[in-house]
C-alpha cells in the first residue's frame, strides 16, 4: 500500500510534468473570412481581422494570414493581446511571436498556424481557416 505522502508527491509530479507536456491548442476553424481588398493592405503590415481570431499581413514576399489563437492555452490574441507589424503578444500568459508567428518568448509550445489566402479578380481577399499552409506561403 502506498503512503499518503508518496501518493501526494506522485500526483504533484504528474501534474507538473503533465502541464509541461500538454500539446498545442489547435487554431480556430471559423470557415472562410473576408478580409478586404489586397490594394488596402499596406506593405510590412500585420493586423487583426475585427471579430475573427485571424490576422492578415503583407511583407516583401506577399500576403499571408495566421490564427490569433495562442497555442499555449487557446487565448485569442486579438481579444487579449496585441498584433502589430513588429509581432504579436498574448496577454493571457506572456507568449510572444514575431510577425511570421514564430515563438520569441513565453510558454507557447509552438508557432502560430498559417492559413491559405485567396484573391479574386477584383482583389478581394479571403482567408480559408480550414486550410493550414506552411509559414512561408504567400500570395
Amino acid at each position: 500500500m502506498i503512503q499518503r505522502r508518496t501518493f501526494l508527491e506522485l500526483i504533484g509530479y504528474a501534474a507538473a510534468t503533465g502541464a509541461c507536456s500538454v500539446g498545442a491548442v489547435p487554431p480556430a476553424d471559423v470557415g472562410d473570412v473576408s478580409v478586404g481588398n489586397a490594394s488596402a493592405l499596406a506593405m510590412d503590415s500585420l493586423a487583426a481581422v475585427p471579430g475573427e481570431p485571424v490576422c492578415i499581413g503583407r511583407d516583401a514576399s506577399g500576403i499571408y494570414a495566421m490564427t490569433l489563437i495562442c497555442p499555449h492555452q487557446g487565448c485569442d490574441i486579438g481579444q487579449r493581446g496585441s498584433v502589430s507589424k513588429s509581432g504579436l503578444y498574448c496577454a493571457c500568459h506572456g507568449s510572444s511571436f514575431d510577425a511570421n508567428g514564430n515563438v520569441t518568448g513565453g510558454p507557447s509550445p509552438g508557432p502560430l498556424a498559417h492559413y491559405a489566402v485567396s484573391e479574386d479578380a477584383a482583389g478581394a481577399l479571403t482567408v480559408h481557416t480550414g486550410t493550414e499552409v506552411g509559414p512561408t506561403t504567400r500570395i
